[in-house]
């Protein structure tokens, strides 16, 4: 490797190792509710100090360093500006950056400094860290948790359009079941689409309770009375019938033999003549084909003890749950819809 090209490596390298800084400067803007305290207006570091009770020392250096990555404007008389960047970090911000950084910085942060552990052991660095598994945290820690599910609620419901492109429901196709499907987020975009669908949302227990103010957000096109909510394990069973099954980003959460027992659940609750959309990334040839599979793939290692799997690793797991792949599809947004038929 050219002496240039080893440089610009070792540089990249470098960054890397280094953005910690960068994650706790806007974690720790974040959490003290910076963004929303200044606002539009201008600040000195010991205005500041004042308003949110901090260390009158540390308030003025930490400033700059939030001025060094875009998030204030620093003035010459000592002042400091939340730039658009800063704006974006508002809890009300259509970015979701402020949900993110927490998410981040308190469920993954730990984790992935013991991905060693993981490693070692086989086992989500996760469980390790906090001493249990993701899911039970976030059941037990419910501000967290509701921030995750609404996290993933607007993501789900950005992608929804690139899906709905795809999935064909038109013709025979009267109900469709989300199956794993939390707030409805993919649902509810599915069944305004398509009017003439009626649903069914499967999912834990405390996820259909979080599903109902979020449907009668969308009470104009009748989509509460459209769903049926049903409560219950993906492990256990899926009491449900439909024209349609979904599974998007369920799979990749759960190792293999949990996910065979998830596709074996939907083969038993599937009737003749219907289908399942699973609906994820698929794990490339070469990982530079798509970086971002390859590390969603290690996140769910660390975090879930899933992982993201390629289109022959998931028509395998199908054929062992008694399916068989029918039609492969590429979204948009990055995500492919696997569909599979009773065999």
């Amino acid at each position: 490797m050219a002496g240039a090209e080893q440089d610009d490596l070792e540089a990249r390298i470098r960054r890397s190792i280094d953005a910690y800084h960068e994650a706790a400067l806007v974690y720790a803007a974040v959490k003290l509710g910076l963004p929303e305290k200044m606002g539009m207006q201008s600040w000195t570091a010991e205005s500041l100090v004042a308003e949110l009770g901090l260390s009158p020392p540390n308030v003025a250096r930490f400033l700059r360093g939030l001025a060094t990555l875009g998030i204030c404007a620093e003035g010459g008389d000592g002042s400091f500006t939340l730039t658009s960047g800063g704006q974006s970090l508002r809890a009300d911000s259509p970015s979701r950056l402020a949900k993110k950084v927490q998410i981040v910085v308190e469920q993954y942060w730990m984790p992935w400094t013991n991905l060693v552990g993981s490693l070692q052991t086989g086992k989500p660095a996760f469980d390790q860290v906090f001493g249990i598994n993701v899911r039970d945290w976030r059941r037990d820690h419910g501000q967290q948790g509701a921030m995750f599910e609404f996290y993933l609620t607007a993501e789900t419901f950005d992608q929804a359009g690139s899906i709905i492109e795809v999935l064909e429901c038109a013709g025979e196709v009267k109900k469709v079941a989300d199956i794993g499907g939390g707030c409805g987020a993919l649902l509810a975009p599915l069944l305004i689409a398509f009017p003439h669908l009626s649903g069914v949302l499967f999912d834990k227990p405390d996820l259909i309770e979080m599903a109902k103010p979020f449907l009668q957000v969308f009470a104009q096109f009748r989509l509460p009375e459209r769903i049926e909510l049903v409560a219950g394990d993906i492990l256990s069973g899926i009491p449900v019938k439909a024209d349609v099954y979904l599974l998007k980003g369920v799979l990749q959460q759960w190792d293999d033999a949990e996910a065979l027992a998830i596709l074996r659940n939907c083969r038993a609750a599937m009737p003749d003549g219907t289908r399942l959309a699973i609906i994820e990334r698929l794990m490339p040839e070469r990982a530079a084909d798509d970086p971002a599979a390859v590390m969603l793939d290690l996140h769910m290692m660390t975090i879930t003890g899933g992982r993201v799997r390629s289109l022959a690793e998931s028509e395998a797991l199908l054929g062992q749950a008694g399916l068989s792949l029918s039609k492969v599809n590429p979204t948009q947004s990055g995500l492919t819809i696997i569909e599979a038929v009773p065999a």
